[in-house]
């Protein structure tokens, strides 16, 4: 049986959290008892319903709607928040997912400040090289890669969901994952003093949940893919009571995927894209960053309203794509058959919120083989020194299609999402093999030397 360091048997029972030593626990209850002082700058009004219009209490801990079973959003006074935004220059503003915290769903200022603090604000990059390889002149990528404190956007919407947990005054956390939902979790909880229990699916990538355990955090690999997981995780959720960041926190985790957008148009100096290519799995990021493009405009930051949202998806588990490219707009499950295992979610909850907002942004889709996401990753590493995992792969591989098929015109500006890291992938990777115990002297070493400037060096045979 797996145990938590430090702990017995794998039990579901609450103990003192390092959080609650040091801090002492906050207090469940109703957010409008807050302290002026304890009180973020968030303009967050409420939970919504768009299917049904439902609305509950923003304290309340319903994640799906009671009356029609769809996903809750999370609704702002935006006028509020176009004044607050006005009172803060930038110059005075974390540099961090807490940048624009009048549009984050935190409330309680204690929460935020113990967790993200260093999440986001990753680099915009001019890939003229990798540009040049596609006919794009001004090709960008959002390297979230290099994101902390786990090396994916998915320090983005954890961060949110840990600062909700702790809101609610809650020790322990769950998630199921493909993988890198689950290193950021294990980090980001253990910054916040919180236990976490993290879920795989069997196919898991076994360097992340090696990466979870050395964080400090359980893993649980389940016998079925993702979706099943997933369906079981939302049960042992209903039953036991347990938090879980991707499925009873989601309308705020989701809320944190926003932060991408307000930084893609921030660093281009406030002028918004023609195009931004997302790869897409459960949907979370595309969705919000539709999202997060119309609140800019809303507040009057930026105009937004010409930037089409393209999706990447592995053609081995494409549902989104398929939905959006056959014209149908309905998704039909598909069991994931990619060596993609980030994206390999065959029944994306946020799926109809990606084809609308695809659709309505003027935007289309693409996939890609598993070889052609490899080689994706190469040219990525080759032109522009960023090594991807294939998430990463995809959306650069699916970049090149709509280039070639003329959907990304050579002087549109061009953001390409790189999502996660390729260092945490490695064994994932197709071997490249290296001349390997060459005799130290000259003579062989030149020999070496030729051999591979004959063949290429990418085509290093050893």
């Amino acid at each position: 049986m797996l145990t938590p360091p430090g702990a017995g048997p794998l039990r579901f029972r609450r103990r003192q959290t390092t959080q609650e030593r040091l801090f002492g626990t906050l207090p469940e209850g109703d957010l409008a008892m807050l302290s002026q002082e304890d009180r973020t700058r968030s303009c967050a009004t409420e939970l919504v319903c768009r299917d049904c219009g439902q609305r509950l209490p923003l304290d309340d801990t319903t994640s799906k709607c009671l009356g029609c079973g769809n996903g809750l959003d999370i609704d702002y006074d935006y006028e509020l928040a176009k004044t607050r935004l006005s009172e803060v220059p930038p110059a005075e503003r974390e540099i961090n997912i807490w940048r624009f915290e009048e549009l984050m769903p935190i409330v309680d200022a204690r929460a935020q400040a113990r967790v993200g603090r260093y999440s986001g604000r990753t680099p915009l990059i001019h890939a003229d090289r990798l540009g040049a390889e596609l006919g794009l002149k001004k090709l960008y990528l959002k390297d979230d890669s290099t994101s902390r404190p786990s090396l994916s956007y998915k320090d983005r919407v954890v961060s949110m969901a840990v600062a909700r947990l702790l809101e609610l005054g809650k020790d322990e956390i769950g998630c199921v994952s493909t993988g890198n939902v689950g290193t950021a979790v294990a980090s980001l909880a253990a910054k916040a003093g919180v236990t976490a229990y993290v879920f795989y699916p069997s196919n898991l990538e076994r360097g992340k949940a090696r990466a979870c355990r050395a964080l400090g955090a359980a893993v649980i690999q389940l016998d079925g893919n993702y979706d099943e997981a997933n369906r079981a995780c939302r049960e042992l959720a209903l039953t036991i009571g347990m938090q879980f960041a991707n499925i009873t926190l989601r309308p705020f985790y989701a809320e944190g995927a926003k932060t991408l957008a307000y930084e893609v148009v921030e660093q281009l100096e406030w002028a918004a894209p023609d195009h931004i290519v997302i790869p897409a799995a459960g949907g979370t990021l595309s969705s919000r960053v539709h999202k997060g493009l119309n609140e800019l405009e809303t507040v009057g930051l930026a105009e937004t309203s010409n930037v089409k949202i393209s999706v990447a998806q592995p053609d081995g588990c494409g549902p989104i794509s398929t939905a959006i490219l056959d014209g149908s707009g309905e998704i039909e499950p598909q069991t994931p058959h990619t060596a993609a295992h980030s994206l390999a979610i065959g029944a994306p909850g946020d799926g109809p919120l990606v084809v609308d907002a695809v659709m309505s942004r003027g935007g289309t889709a693409a996939t890609a083989t598993d070889s052609e996401i490899f080689d994706a990753i190469d040219l990525l590493g080759a032109t522009e020194g960023i090594l991807t995992e294939p998430a990463g792969g995809t959306t650069i591989a699916c970049t090149m299609k709509l280039a070639n098929e003329g959907k990304l015109g050579p002087d549109d500006t061009v953001v390409s999402v790189i999502s996660g890291n390729g260092y945490k992938t490695l064994d994932e990777h197709p071997d490249k093999p290296w001349a390997e115990m060459i005799s130290a002297d000259v003579d062989s070493m030149s020999e070496t030397l030729e051999e591979i400037r004959q063949h290429g060096v990418g085509a290093t045979a050893g």
